[in-house]
């Protein structure tokens, strides 16, 4: 039997304590506040002897913080901020995230004193320069959700609060200008019809990927799903799964954080074949993963239809991002 993993990023001793975004201390059996902590919560959680438990996923990490700062719930708020063009086109603005973390909506954690949609307005500002009134008819704010953030644990988890900006119609090249500050790399507005669009469109013009905590949140509000919704399918660990063809090839639909993929895709080969996947590790050099977009290329599949994915260039209508662990 697997031991249950204990990990905290060292970052969160290192650098975290002295700047000031990670809690002092390591052991949370010694937290003595865990009641007034569950009753400010936005999403009830328990505390069993003394260590709190994340209320919505089971994490690769039981035990620690993983690479998050604090022990339980930490509140955050990310702004949505969307225009149309002249054309009809949606757009939507898109911050790159350190670290290799990929495309997010602007956003961060909730200081003291402010309310969800002010800590929106203010990330917004720190973080692409875009100024929003916050009186304005068409800024709405959203119901706190869960997000399952990559750098969670089973004892360290983020809930956020999302509040939508629409700025209206706009000349074609003329929305408003966005300059990158705080710890956004790079903002951008990316055409965002709905959720593939927004996928394509950042991997064919920055060749970046949707940040894996809100890939779900940004298919609600824009609409379509993350992956295709297609038969002979397996969610496992929260990815869409399917070992295709006579050859055992694993696909992944949509792009995910890559150690919760490769937990999903070892996952997936155990269950599924009685065996392990080895090398793991994507950046092996005889590792055979490879990140690829995709089309289905069979008639609307029935109950029992066989599905077709064939491999094609990201702008061909209705492809989609897959990753693909070659068995052979």
């Amino acid at each position: 039997m697997t031991e249950p993993r204990t990990y905290t990023h060292p970052d969160v001793y290192l650098r975290g304590v002295a700047e000031g975004w990670a809690e002092a201390q390591t052991d949370p059996t010694r937290i003595d506040d865990w009641p007034a902590r569950q009753a400010a919560a936005a999403l009830p959680f328990r505390v069993v002897a003394g260590r709190p438990v994340n209320p919505c996923e089971s994490t690769p990490v039981r035990y620690g913080r993983n690479r998050l700062g604090h022990w339980g719930e930490a509140r955050c708020a990310d702004a949505a901020v969307t225009a149309t063009d002249a054309t009809g086109a949606r757009w939507i603005v898109m911050i790159e995230r350190p670290r290799g973390d990929g495309w997010a909506l602007p956003g961060g954690h909730i200081e003291a004193g402010e309310t969800p949609a002010q800590a929106a307005a203010r990330e917004l500002r720190e973080e692409t320069g875009l100024v929003v009134t916050l009186a304005d008819p068409w800024v709405r704010t959203l119901p706190a959700r869960y997000v399952p953030d990559p750098r969670a644990s089973d004892e360290a988890w983020m809930v956020t609060t999302l509040t939508t900006i629409d700025l209206g119609v706009h000349e074609p090249d003329h929305l408003p200008a966005l300059v990158a500050g705080d710890d956004a790399q790079r903002a951008e507005w990316i055409r965002a019809d709905s959720y593939t669009d927004l996928a394509r469109h950042l991997a064919t013009t920055t060749g970046g990927i949707v940040f894996s905590a809100h890939q779900q949140m940004l298919a609600e509000l824009l609409g379509g799903p993350t992956w295709p919704t297609l038969d002979m399918v397996a969610e496992i660990n929260g990815i869409a799964l399917s070992d295709i063809g006579e050859d055992g090839d694993i696909i992944a639909l949509g792009h995910h954080d890559p150690a919760r993929l490769l937990t999903a895709l070892r996952r997936y080969a155990r269950e599924v074949w009685g065996e392990a996947l080895a090398p793991a590790d994507p950046a092996h050099p005889h590792a055979q993963i490879r990140h690829e977009w995709g089309v289905n290329t069979s008639e609307p599949a029935g109950p029992d239809q066989q599905w077709y994915l064939e491999t094609a260039p990201a702008d061909t209508p209705g492809a989609f991002p897959i990753t693909r662990w070659y068995e052979n």
